[in-house]
């Protein structure tokens, strides 16, 4: 069972998340944080798997919240919930280390295919920011251009800017998983980036240099 901690300061809105992981057995909340600062004192006495939050949080907003959990817990995996679908807000949070990316009128099935996609080590960004997030602007002179990606490599880095899962992408381009996985290794060692948020995040500002 994947333990989760909720982290917002609005009543309604946990009162709707609790009732709709209760649904899932898989899933246990074990805690619930008003601010960012209550998330670092609730992980420092209790084991998560997963953080939900939402960025716009007081005393210590979600944003300032990633980056700590992202340095004193790197294996917790954390989803941001937020009213913000904003381009600027969807990649600072990104490139803070979230591994996901949700709106709060997501439905209850992207919320659950959200939460499977970060805990199998991707990234997950909403089908309703995709766009936003595909089209962010680009860093000019980037080192992107020294890069040599394959064919093979660039078609899935462009299917993991669109959003896709590991699964997808295998069946989009009829290969297997492990295949996908493998090509995936070899983008970050090639890219010298440590996981798929900071690929994403990499690869969204970079477009035009690596041809995708």
């Amino acid at each position: 069972m994947k333990k989760i901690i909720i982290a917002d300061d609005h009543t309604m809105f946990i009162k709707g998340m609790l009732l709709l992981l209760s649904d899932r057995e898989q899933y246990e909340v074990i805690a619930v944080a008003r601010n960012g600062q209550e998330v670092l004192d609730l992980l420092a006495g209790h084991t998560a798997d997963i953080l939900l939050l939402d960025v716009n949080m007081p005393v210590m907003n979600g944003y300032q919240a990633t980056l700590k959990v992202r340095s004193l817990y790197p294996k917790v995996k954390i989803v941001v919930l937020s009213m913000l679908a904003d381009e600027s807000s969807i990649v600072k949070m990104l490139e803070a280390g979230a591994d996901g990316y949700l709106v709060k009128n997501a439905d209850e099935e992207e919320l659950y295919e959200a939460l499977a996609t970060v805990l199998n080590n991707q990234v997950y960004i909403a089908r309703a920011i995709r766009d936003k997030v595909s089209q962010a602007p680009v860093k000019s002179g980037s080192a992107a251009e020294s890069v040599q990606l394959s064919s093979r490599e660039l078609d899935i880095s462009r299917l993991i800017i669109d959003g896709l899962t590991n699964s997808e992408i295998a069946d989009r381009l009829y290969l297997s998983v492990r295949t996908v996985e493998t090509h995936r290794k070899n983008i970050l060692a090639k890219l010298n980036l440590k996981n798929t948020a900071s690929l994403v995040k990499y690869l969204m500002d970079n477009k035009p240099f690596l041809d995708l």
